[in-house]
């Protein structure tokens, strides 16, 4: 490991304290010998509308952390993916904006499929999202971010069973705030914010928000010498806050996101022994370039490919066709809010627009094999009405009715080349694939949660949820020659025409909370609560498994939890130091998940209810106000998520290699996955920071801030093939810098590391079949600069 720049940066870091460790003791003795002011050494409380009415954080009976958007732009985080450096048992898997998913508890990490939904709610200014894609933009202007553990939907507008991810962006103010930063790093990293807050007249503000990041990329193409996964993002918020009264405020926002890169430009990362046996293995006699490899990447060497086979941790690829990722957002959102006679009426509006278009490598060689990918298109709109009651002496109460209403069309299409046949032993070569897969989704709900407080020290919270859900999807595939819908290949591309497909589905889910103040401090709280996640329709195509099975591989259940959880919240020294913890027990039937089916030698990927799972652990988060400079963060989970039972594809490891017998290669068919671990979920998180903070003679005020998030390995595919797994990693991220003030302005200048002792790891793993994984590399270490002006 090359620890030149990593010891430059800390080097400048240890220099800035001890030239100024005098000035600082100085000024710590002035304070003490000062009465403290009441809030210097105390943590601030933190206000959250978990349950849609302004709390303080400590007073909220159930598992909540919150990150200041300040944290965010301290530590460098504006991506989804890498709040898991931060947060604790949350985990995020990542190849581009459609291939992405977060997890809380080991439940929801799954890759793409337009019919499936998240375990976890994406929230954005409480508008749900539809597609964890949504959220892959840079996290720009946020006042902050909460994470809610366990099922929720007896307040939020959708029903989730694993947990919400609520982003909240900062609002309109009756106050000028300008500022602009600019970024640059390693690999040509640059960034470009800018945010301007205008009060208009005494009952209008208006706040435009901007940002634009480039990066060159850090996997090296050894075909053309290009870099890969090159970064080129940027986005615009625009909001409007209308205040005519004291009693009624309506917010406006306007966003546009657009992406044109090279993320998601996969890395061969493991291969196992591989043999399409049968049949399929006639295509390529014995004597035939590759007809006697035991893996995929052996098979690609003897055709002709170069480097396949190597340490992925290289972040080496060698492919012969364009890597691009185009990403396309609108959203226009009005929240109005009345104060009547003290409730609080609330209406959010929402509409949204994603598009989708990629162009990939699918061979990952150099080989004129496969290209293509799924063009997606998604549009939704939603309405939500709630009315929250006074807060009251024994009773008070949130009620509310939500609509969703979503349409997703996927267009899978991708070209063969001379050599896909030999590559593969079931892909024509030299063809032109299409499917279009439709979804529609019609959502309503009712819901409500009432508090009785039975004294002064005890309130039992109830809730509960009722949903309808209608549902159509189709799936059309096109065949390589309509004139032979066999074409002379696999049953795989014959033409598939399903109807449309319609199901309805209904469900309640319920809340139950009694918590107890011990002492002023101490909350302690026991919850029972479900949710459900809707079923629907497998709508991706072109080798899709309806051509094999027939429309019944298009359905999918409904996804149902069950969750127990123990709680305890604490303040201790006067609120210097906040300890929750919490045990928890999740049964989730019917889980959804992409794995794969077999049939004849044919592989295709499928999505289906995979099986029933626990998922069961602990859950520690610290927060201490060391002085009244020093902030320390900490947060520990440990999870185990095991399956009861189901079953999936034989792991590759158990292949017998080449033969064509019918106990090798795709013919060993399915086993049992009862006590695998449920891919994604690590045993272990944990996550430890630090925030710094003194003034210099005063005026210039010095900051670092630095936190390591570590987790423990994971499998990325539900059979738990050792090919599958992906090892422990942890990451260190390093800023420090000054501010110094300019009258009623304010210079900010930082030096900051992410990842500074250069790890290289995957944020997630797909099975491409032929035995192969190959994995989303995340960022190696980046140092920079960044320089804001607040005006």
């Amino acid at each position: 490991m090359n620890f030149k720049k990593p010891m430059i940066i800390s080097g400048i870091a240890l220099a800035v304290h001890a030239a100024y460790n005098p000035v600082y003791a100085d000024e710590a003795q002035a304070v003490s010998a000062q009465s403290d002011s009441a809030n210097e050494n105390r943590l601030g409380n933190i206000t959250v509308t978990a349950r849609r009415r302004a709390e303080k954080e400590q007073d909220v009976p159930a598992p909540i952390t919150v990150i200041k958007g300040e944290q965010l732009e301290q530590t460098k985080i504006y991506q989804v993916q890498d709040l898991q450096q931060l947060l604790p048992n949350f985990t995020a898997q990542f190849i581009h904006a459609r291939q992405s998913s977060v997890a809380v508890r080991g439940i929801g990490n799954n890759t793409a499929n337009e019919g499936l939904e998240g375990s976890v709610g994406i929230y954005l200014d409480n508008v749900y999202l539809g597609r964890p894609g949504q959220a892959v933009f840079d996290l720009l202007d946020i006042e902050q971010i909460d994470l809610l553990r366990g099922p929720q939907g007896t307040l939020f507008g959708k029903n989730t069973t694993a947990g919400v991810l609520n982003i909240t962006s900062r609002a309109p103010v009756f106050k000028e705030e300008r500022s602009v930063e600019v970024s640059g790093g390693e690999r040509g990293y640059r960034q470009f914010k800018a945010s301007i807050n205008q009060p208009l007249s005494d009952t209008v503000a208006v706040r435009l928000s901007a940002y634009d990041t480039q990066d060159d990329g850090w996997i090296k193409n050894t075909y053309n010498g290009k870099d890969l996964n090159a970064i080129d993002r940027k986005g615009l918020r625009a909001q409007a806050l209308f205040k005519p009264s004291e009693t009624f405020n309506l917010r406006v926002i306007a966003e546009h996101n657009e992406e044109d890169s090279s993320t998601g430009s996969l890395i061969p990362y493991s291969f196992g022994p591989w043999n399409p046996g049968g049949a399929a293995a006639a295509n390529l006699p014995l004597g035939t370039p590759g007809s006697n490899a035991t893996t995929y990447a052996q098979r690609a060497t003897l055709l002709g490919a170069r480097n396949i086979s190597r340490d992925p941790y290289d972040y080496k690829v060698d492919f012969d066709a364009r890597q691009r990722s185009r990403v396309n957002q609108d959203a226009l959102s009005a929240e109005a809010n009345w104060d009547i006679n003290g409730y609080k009426l609330t209406s959010i509006t929402a509409w949204r627009d994603w598009k989708f278009s990629p162009e990939n490598d699918l061979d990952f060689t150099r080989l004129p094999g496969i290209v293509g990918g799924f063009k997606v298109d998604e549009s939704q709109y939603s309405q939500e009405v709630r009315l929250a009651s006074p807060l009251g002496e024994v009773y008070d109460y949130v009620v509310g009715a939500y609509y969703y209403h979503q349409n997703i069309n996927s267009d899978n299409a991708y070209a063969t080349g001379a050599s896909a046949l030999n590559l593969t032993t079931t892909n024509p070569p030299n063809a032109s694939l299409r499917g279009i897969g439709k979804s529609s989704t019609d959502s309503y709900a009712a819901f409500g949660q009432a508090t009785w407080h039975l004294s002064q020290v005890f309130d039992l919270t109830g809730g509960l949820r009722y949903t309808q859900e209608k549902k159509e999807g189709s799936v059309q595939q096109q065949t390589v020659d309509p004139a032979n819908p066999y074409a002379g290949w696999s049953a795989l591309f014959r033409a598939y025409d399903s109807g449309t497909l319609r199901r309805t589905d209904e469900s309640l889910a319920g809340l139950l909370t009694a918590s107890y103040r011990f002492k002023d401090d101490v909350l302690g709280f026991v919850t029972y609560s479900t949710g459900e996640k809707s079923g629907g329709f497998n709508v991706n195509s072109v080798t899709t498994p309806a051509a094999l099975l027939g429309n019944s591989a298009l359905n999918i259940e409904p996804e149902k939890a069950r969750n127990l959880e123990i709680g305890l919240k604490t303040s201790w020294l006067d609120n210097r130091v906040n300890i929750n913890a919490n045990v928890f027990l999740t049964k989730i039937s019917d889980y959804q998940a992409v794995t794969t089916t077999e049939n004849n030698g044919n592989y295709v990927a499928l999505l289906s209810n995979v099986g029933d799972l626990t998922s069961k652990g602990v859950e520690l988060d610290i927060k201490a106000q060391a002085t009244s400079h020093l902030l320390l963060n900490f947060n520990a989970a440990y999870t185990d998520a095991t399956f009861d039972n189901g079953s999936a594809p034989t792991p590759f490891e158990e292949f017998n290699g080449p033969g064509g017998n019918a106990n090798s290669g795709y013919g060993k068919g399915f086993r049992s996955i009862s006590g695998n671990r449920v891919n994604g979920a690590p045993r272990w998180t944990a996550n430890a920071g630090l925030q710094h903070r003194w003034s210099i003679n005063g005026n210039v005020e010095h900051y670092t801030a630095a936190n390591y998030g570590w987790r423990s390995e994971t499998y990325a595919d539900v059979n738990n093939s050792v090919y599958s797994k992906i090892p422990s990693y942890g990451v260190f991220n390093l800023t420090t810098g000054f501010r110094i003030p300019q009258g009623k302005n304010q210079w900010d200048l930082s030096i900051w590391a992410k990842n500074l002792f250069d790890k290289h790891y995957f944020l997630g793993l797909v099975n491409s079949g032929n035995g192969m994984y190959a994995g989303s590399a995340a960022q190696p270490r980046t140092i920079g600069a960044s320089l804001r002006y607040d005006f």
